[in-house]
């Protein structure tokens, strides 16, 4: 299960990597599996025509339009009654979570600007906030609609807008920190989480660095922030080696100014699109790019995404879907319009609550996201869609020509994912289910293993496929292959 080799090597002769070579443009032959592997990162998964349609445009014109965003015709904010406080009653308030969730899955499902919404959910894990402690729901989607203006903005310009955001400020009690009495959570989780990361600043940068975000509040009347100058600390701090009459935005001048911080960052993109535990090497290589653009994301998201990293047999299928990504790319699969009420739960049961991560470290994914129970939620979720998305009938099919291309079948208009009464060849409906499912990085044993249930029963007598059994067993073989390793991983 691995992609085509980059056509330049990024390794030295010695085995160390080469950032240079790593992060040059990649010049090798394009095929249907990278096509799926760029949409699997560069948003939440593609259909078949999508998958298509970026194999015959090319890795360029492809990574050019995700980045180059559209028009954006989905709805700003959730069709539903966001009223929320103190006095709401505990069905209103989770109507309305619900509501922005539902809101927030559709757009990542619904969107022509795959990108767009996928840094949206990156930004959502990098600058954590949740509904509660004063937060509402509408204050989140706001926070959201920051991301989504922000997707491939400027990081040093968003820092400064969400350190002022009225989630934010109510999420690490920003709304509370005044003069004669700081709070440090915001100030902490700035450094340790959002920027240098831990071992590059001290307590004493903490404290004075919460002084110099004192007067920031929310008006709970209209939700927005405003300053309060009474309430902020204008004496001298001293600040990561510096001293002056600070406020927040010095505080994230002289962040941005520190080396670290292009490290830390520049290391969770490469973790979130590219691979896990980085090269020291590599990860120096992009923080320099990215400190030396001013922090530009999409001049970072541009380079990476035409990189010879990016397709190399290491980044291919080397991170762990996350309970949100499996389930906006199984929909895109089966062709479905919405995200279906139901989805939102079963994203739960797989260890993951839409817009509220565990805690300000954001959700950890990699191989935490699987365990027992998570995979038996995953393989229940995956049985109970293609149950609720039935079969249209297919008059022909025609095996691929290879790893490298994707088989072909004419289907009808309603459905581009299964077949019909006429196909009666195992081996083919396999090929097509397999590739649909996982671009067939599948091993010679889990090919066998769908090909034996499409030509047996339950207790493995031999039966041909014909228009009684074609509906189920081609859900069947869905349900195989989206158990696969293969199918878990980006």
């Amino acid at each position: 299960m691995s992609a085509d080799q980059s056509a330049v090597s990024q390794y030295r002769p010695n085995g160390s990597l080469d950032p240079a070579s790593a992060l040059s443009p990649y010049v090798g032959p394009w095929t249907p599996k990278l096509a799926a592997h760029l949409l699997r990162r560069a948003g939440f998964g593609g259909s078949s025509a999508e998958i298509d349609n970026a194999s015959a445009a090319g890795m360029r014109a492809t990574v050019a339009k995700l980045i180059n965003f559209g028009p954006d015709l989905l709805p700003q904010s959730p069709d539903a009654d966001l009223t929320f406080g103190p006095g709401t009653p505990p069905e209103q308030q989770r109507a309305a979570n619900i509501a922005i969730q539902l809101w927030f899955l559709n757009r990542c499902f619904q969107t022509t600007n795959p990108l767009q919404e996928r840094m949206v959910y990156f930004w959502s894990n990098h600058f954590t906030s949740a509904v509660g402690a004063g937060a509402t729901p509408a204050m989140l989607v706001n926070q959201y609609n920051l991301f989504r203006t922000f997707a491939l903005g400027n990081f040093a310009e968003l820092t400064h807008e969400v350190s002022r955001d009225p989630a934010m400020l109510f999420y690490l009690n920003g709304a509370q920190n005044n003069k004669r009495h700081p709070n440090e959570n915001y100030a902490r989780e700035l450094m340790e989480l959002f920027t240098l990361g831990v071992g590059n600043y001290t307590e004493a940068d903490v404290r004075e660095s919460a002084r110099s975000f004192t007067g920031w509040t929310v008006n709970r009347t209209t939700g927005e922030a405003v300053f309060v100058p009474r309430l902020h600390d204008d004496g001298n701090k001293t600040f990561l080696g510096q001293t002056g009459n600070f406020d927040g935005d010095n505080i994230i001048d002289i962040i941005l100014r520190q080396p670290a911080t292009a490290e830390f960052v520049g290391r969770k993109f490469l973790s979130a699109f590219v691979y896990d535990d980085p090269e020291p090497e590599l990860v120096t290589a992009v923080a320099d790019q990215f400190r030396s653009s001013g922090y530009d994301v999409r001049a970072l998201m541009n380079t990476l995404l035409h990189s010879n990293v990016f397709y190399s047999p290491r980044a291919y299928r080397a991170l762990v879907k996350s309970p949100l990504e499996l389930a906006i790319g199984t929909l895109k699969i089966v062709d479905a319009s919405e995200v279906p009420l139901a989805v939102d739960g079963a994203i739960s049961a797989m260890g993951q609550v839409t817009m509220r991560p565990p805690n300000v470290a954001g959700w950890p994914g990699g191989s935490q996201w699987l365990n027992q129970s998570t995979l038996l939620a995953r393989l229940n979720f995956v049985n109970r869609l293609l149950a609720a998305n039935r079969p249209a009938p297919a008059t022909a099919v025609t095996p691929g020509a290879g790893a490298t291309a994707a088989p072909a079948m004419t289907m009808s208009a309603s459905s581009s994912w299964l077949g019909g009464a006429s196909m009666t060849d195992p081996g083919a409906v396999a090929e097509r289910v397999l590739w649909i499912t996982v671009q067939d990085d599948v091993t010679e044993s889990q090919r066998s293993e769908v090909v034996s249930y499409l030509q047996t029963d339950g207790v493995g007598n031999l039966v041909a496929l014909n228009g009684e059994n074609i509906d189920e067993k081609i859900r069947g073989a869905m349900s195989l292959a989206m158990a696969l390793p293969s199918y878990q991983l980006a």
